[in-house]
């Protein structure tokens, strides 16, 4: 079976050990080596060849999308993908990684479960793409779809909105094993107490979270969610 060489791109070793880790646990995916710094980018690129490479926009010594540039100017180069990360508020990044083709674009701070469904969504495009010789209409729609990362998504119900929904998940990916009430999450969101409990019950219903009364000495139990492995 065909390894996908993947280049990690990140000057946080411990975010990159976990980029590593995920990248282990899917099928297929080889990670290479982890570049702190652009200049040390440039030469496991031109040595190691990648075909993927998950790249932070912000390094010691300049952006990643910069180094997508170079890589998409330099015409001898082979094809590289880059899945980019951005912080949220870099909405020009954003715009200019989708114009220069960029596989996928993750916010941080990063939902390691959205990244884990990029993976896969690029690895069934990847194998569709080497599956075709010659493309009939039917077979280009397929890998368009693929694509399309709304395609693919449940339909949220009414009330449940995507945006809301990641930032309910993420906090709670990245504290593993805590407890929030409703009142607490409404804080650290910055959302209304209804609108908490209602996204809540949601995670629960739906396996993403878990729920349970907890008891004090005195008074109702109260009830908490917690996400208990990642």
């Amino acid at each position: 079976m065909e390894l996908i060489d993947v280049l990690i791109v990140e000057d946080d070793a411990k975010i990159a050990q976990i980029h590593s880790q995920i990248l282990r646990q899917t099928p297929r995916f080889n990670p290479i080596g982890i570049a702190e710094s652009l200049q040390m980018a440039r030469v496991m690129v031109k040595v190691h060849k990648p075909s993927l490479i998950i790249l932070d926009n912000y390094l010691p010594d300049g952006t990643g999308i910069d180094l997508f540039r170079e890589i998409i100017s330099n015409k001898t180069s082979h094809k590289i993908d880059v899945i980019l990360i951005t912080a949220s508020d870099e909405i020009d990044t954003v715009k200019t990684a989708m114009k220069l083709g960029c596989f996928d674009y993750l916010l941080k701070p990063v939902s390691y479960e959205r990244l884990q469904e990029t993976l896969t969504r690029y690895l069934t495009l990847n194998s569709a793409m080497k599956a075709y010789d010659n493309l009939e209409q039917r077979q280009i729609d397929e890998l368009f779809n693929i694509q399309l990362r709304d395609k693919h998504q449940q339909q949220l119900p009414k009330g449940i909105e995507s945006i809301t929904l990641e930032k309910i998940k993420r906090v709670f990916s990245q504290n593993i094993g805590v407890k929030f009430t409703v009142e607490e999450l409404s804080q650290k969101i910055g959302i209304g107490k209804t609108t908490a409990r209602r996204y809540l019950e949601y995670c629960s219903a739906n396996g993403l979270l878990t729920a349970e009364n907890q008891y004090g000495k005195v008074g109702r139990p109260e009830r908490v969610y917690v996400k208990l492995s990642s």
